[in-house]
């Protein structure tokens, strides 16, 4: 890898509901007189997959449960919020601190299961995208028939990760590149070989992309990755990729249903 570059688009207007992704994305390239070549990665914010999209929440909308108020209290936050999130949990949450109640749900152990209120406008919330993977594929799809380029797409967002201050990028979904490399069986610098190295590739390139992308009032929500080794897969071996695991499996969160299990 000769160098990497990370290419900022800001998008050319606020974005609203009624907004198409991809005349967004077409026209804010254009702006910037910006042009994709084979094998660039574009990272898009989730924000702006679920606002064109659709899915987001108005506070007047909502009727709070019994739990959602209790949760409100405990969390510091509207129970509108807390009933927000608990929908759109798979299951109990895992915990509560000011500000966020831990939940898992499809995309993962995720805080306040994704939904935010920043960015979203006075009184409402937008939640995480419908499905993340389909968005990847279609905007894959879109720039290769209309631009004639093989671009490797990230559907983005932020997390935080345990006993660590601040966010990092997280890959909610991606398409047409390898997202992650397992590197089990492989020996280090001494011989020895690796047990439980699996490198988290689209996380990493999201969290690239997220320094010049910002997560207040930027206005950025693509970023073009360029120079990474990209390496293409075919439609059939995206099913064979899945960075979840399951609970047991997780180094953080297996152990503490072991103790509750006892």
């Amino acid at each position: 890898m000769s160098g990497l570059e990370i290419i900022p688009i800001p998008s050319h207007k606020l974005v609203e509901e009624a907004d198409d992704l991809f005349s967004i994305l077409e026209k804010s390239l254009k702006v910037r007189d910006i042009e994709f070549k084979d094998d660039d990665i574009l990272v898009i914010a989730s924000k702006i997959v679920a606002v064109t999209e659709g899915s987001t929440v108005s506070f007047s909308s909502v009727n709070p449960t019994k739990e959602a108020i209790q949760l409100a209290q405990d969390a510091q936050m509207e129970p509108e919020f807390a009933q927000v999130i608990l929908d759109e949990s798979n299951s109990n949450y895992t915990g509560v601190v000011p500000g966020a109640i831990t939940t898992i749900n499809k995309y993962g152990l995720l805080a306040n299961a994704g939904a935010d209120q920043s960015n979203a406008g006075k009184q409402r919330i937008i939640l995480l995208p419908r499905d993340c993977k389909q968005s990847a594929e279609d905007t894959h799809n879109f720039i290769f028939e209309k631009m004639k380029k093989y671009v490797g797409v990230i559907i983005a967002d932020s997390r935080t990760t345990p006993l660590r201050l601040g966010t990092v990028g997280c890959a909610l979904a991606t398409y047409g590149f390898l997202s992650i490399l397992d590197e089990r069986g492989q020996n280090d610098l001494f011989g020895r070989p690796m047990h439980i190295t699996v490198r988290a590739i689209a996380d990493q390139l999201a969290t690239a992309a997220e320094i010049v992308m910002g997560e207040t009032d930027e206005m950025i929500p693509f970023a073009i990755i360029r120079g990474f080794p990209m390496l293409r897969i075919a439609k059939d071996e995206e099913m064979d990729i899945n960075t979840l695991i399951s609970a047991e499996e997780c180094m953080f969160i297996g152990p503490f249903i072991e103790k509750t299990d006892k």
